[in-house]
């Protein structure tokens, strides 16, 4: 508890579309066949017996068709009613009861459930429409929460499908009327700022608090500045970590745009940010600034490398004028390159520092961006 929900857009495509066919196909398979039909009396025969007797009343006989089969008797295959009393064969009673849908008497959901939700988008795709496509691919929640309250129902409901439609109806309308600013609240950079507003009322209602419980308001100061501490260093290094991966996302566009089309030599690309590195972060801030060191060293000697590996080949081709020409295409990407060293190294720091401010949410970030070979 609660209950995590790591959700990415492209599963939840995935899942729609899933359960869209899967319902398509058991409604196909549920569906009857067409058969002719018949009217009620076609094949309803009456008949008399041949020998009657004069002290009693004449016997009737109604037949009525039953499913043939080749080792039974034809009297197996049909109802008979003699002197008003009916013989009925309830095969055909008990199939009908079993086709009714199951009545809850009662139904009870006896305990809330939390659930934490976390959304990536990816893209914009307009198959859902404008408003809804651009929404899917733009948005992004983080820790938003909602809960799934406690629900009781006397009346009684009629069917699987009654009693689902029920619970998601009731669920539905609590989230909308109560628990919109848990949802709306992990919206981008939302959470960042919670946190902060959590810390400022940490700090001025737990000194509240524990001098009204025990009387040791010092306790409470203590309490208070250490949680004010605590969510403004998150929130402030989240916020910058965020900012700091905007840069690098930009610099990584502008790289591509920059280089050139076609080169002799194929360059080591740019690493664009990847989930993985969220999947496995920096323990604590030595590491953080180890991998910080890492990335501008491999950067710089990538940058370098490309440079001579090219202007050495359009030097053997063309001499010395291909290869001054090669070292003027490669300088605008060799310019936006230390930006996206920079920002990545920037956010190794930041992530050590968060990670060991708060060793929980390390391991919350690579349970939620871990692959299958993790």
């Amino acid at each position: 508890m609660p209950l995590c929900l790591n959700i990415d857009q492209d599963a939840l495509f995935f899942l729609k579309d899933f359960f869209t066919s899967l319902s398509t196909e058991v409604e196909l398979l549920m569906a009857p066949d067409p058969e002719v039909k018949k009217s009620p009396g076609a094949d309803v025969t009456c008949s008399l017996p041949r020998h009657l007797s004069t002290s009693k009343e004449p016997s009737l006989v109604l037949s009525f068709p039953g499913p043939k089969q080749p080792s039974q008797n034809d009297a197996a295959d049909s109802a008979e009613v003699v002197n008003g009393e009916e013989e009925k064969d309830f095969s055909a009673e008990e199939a009908s009861f079993s086709d009714q849908p199951v009545f809850f008497r009662e139904f009870r959901f006896t305990s809330e459930v939390p659930i934490r939700l976390d959304y990536h988008g990816k893209h914009v795709s307009m198959d859902q429409g404008t408003l809804a496509g651009i929404l899917i691919g733009l948005a992004q929640l983080n820790c938003s929460e909602l809960k799934l309250k406690r629900l009781f129902c006397r009346h009684g409901l009629l069917g699987v499908d009654k009693l689902f439609s029920y619970a998601i109806t009731e669920w539905l309308a609590d989230i909308k009327k109560n628990q919109l600013p848990g949802i709306l609240g992990g919206v981008g950079p939302m959470h960042s700022l919670v946190q902060l507003v959590q810390g400022l009322k940490d700090l001025v209602w737990l000194p509240i608090e524990q001098y009204r419980k025990d009387g040791r308001i010092v306790r409470g100061f203590q309490r208070g500045a250490a949680s004010f501490g605590t969510s403004t260093a998150m929130a402030a290094l989240e916020l910058t970590n965020r900012m700091v991966q905007t840069i690098q996302a930009a610099a990584e566009t502008a790289y591509d745009m920059v280089s050139p089309g076609t080169l002799s030599i194929e360059p080591k690309k740019v690493r664009r940010f990847p989930h993985h590195r969220l999947a496995h972060q920096p323990v604590d801030l030595r590491e953080g600034v180890a991998k910080a060191y890492s990335v501008v060293k491999e950067g710089i000697t990538d940058t370098a490398h490309t440079i001579y590996e090219t202007a050495a080949r359009e030097h053997e081709s063309r001499g010395v004028t291909g290869a001054v020409g090669e070292v003027l295409r490669q300088l605008p990407p060799a310019v936006v390159k230390p930006l996206i060293v920079a920002t990545e190294a920037t956010s190794n720091v930041l992530g050590g520092m968060r990670n060991q401010i708060r060793p929980d949410v390390r391991q919350d970030e690579s349970q939620k961006w871990r692959h299958g070979e993790d």
